[in-house]
């Protein structure tokens, strides 16, 4: 006789589901161990750090500076400017 090729083997269809089921059990596994692992991150405890550091401060951040050197430069910009001039005696 001819075998019935639309009626699945029931062999068949047991290892499938064997096969489905622990495939459904593996990945309800893993999703239940990797959120473990991430609430076991979460920490309760308050850590507190001190840091010392030291700062030294540039003098092209000093506005001080810079004034200065404005003023000394104007200073000298007129001492040249003056000394160029011929004076009428």
């Amino acid at each position: 006789m001819l075998k019935n090729y639309h009626q699945p083997n029931n062999k068949i269809m047991k290892n499938s589901t064997i096969i489905n089921r622990s495939r459904l059990f593996l990945f309800s596994f893993l999703t239940f161990f990797s959120s473990a692992l991430i609430f076991a991150q979460d920490s309760a405890v308050v850590k507190t750090t001190n840091v010392t550091t030291t700062s030294t401060e540039e003098w092209q951040t000093n506005p001080t500076y810079w004034i200065i050197g404005g003023v000394v430069l104007i200073i000298i910009v007129a001492i040249v400017a003056m000394s160029g001039r011929k004076r009428n005696d």
